[in-house]
């Protein structure tokens, strides 16, 4: 397979970089000076709110959101000093697994963020699309998400290795939570 790119691929390969990182830090900084949230916390608050009981193990947290159990670390450290997230150890049958649960503060923190945020993201990325572009970008994700499933699936070592997953399991089968 040959790595060189047409002109045209290059482009829309470079827009879709800059698009994505610029619409990321810009709902980001919406999401901060509204909330007083990170992306971060807010994707941590996010997956550990979908639990009925908002608790959760850590790697299950890390699976989730596609990210390594370091970087998770480090976060939920951040987390807890602000009083978002606490730490503890599991109750069920191997009460030595250490766990994270949304505190009261991390609750209403997430609740607070979820109308600026979409408020955001539609300021950024959906206002810019009517119903005809909208639904051609969809399709044309649709296929990227389903391609970069199945390269990253056949090329991730059959044992042990790497975590890697494709983005259509990143979130099993629910809808993106953030752009």
């Amino acid at each position: 397979m040959s790595t060189k790119m047409t002109e045209q691929q290059l482009r829309v390969w470079q827009n879709f970089v800059l698009l994505a990182e610029t619409v990321h830090r810009e709902v980001g900084r919406d999401l901060w000076d509204d909330a007083r949230l990170t992306d971060s916390e807010f994707t941590v608050l996010a997956e550990l709110s979908m639990r009925a009981d908002g608790t959760m193990r850590p790697s299950q947290c890390a699976r989730a959101i596609d990210w390594d159990t370091s970087r998770l670390s480090h976060q939920l450290r951040r987390m807890e000093k602000r009083g978002l997230v606490a730490r503890g150890r599991g109750d069920g049958s191997d009460g030595r697994a250490a766990t994270i649960a949304l505190t009261d503060e991390g609750r209403a923190a997430y609740r607070r963020a979820i109308g600026p945020h979409l408020r955001s993201a539609k300021r950024w990325f959906a206002d810019a699309l009517d119903g005809d572009r909208l639904g051609h970008l969809d399709d044309a994700l649709g296929v990227l998400l389903e391609h970069v499933g199945r390269t990253a699936e056949s090329s991730t070592p059959a044992a042990g290795g790497d975590a890697r997953r494709g983005p259509a399991d990143k979130n099993q089968g629910q809808p993106a939570r953030k752009p």
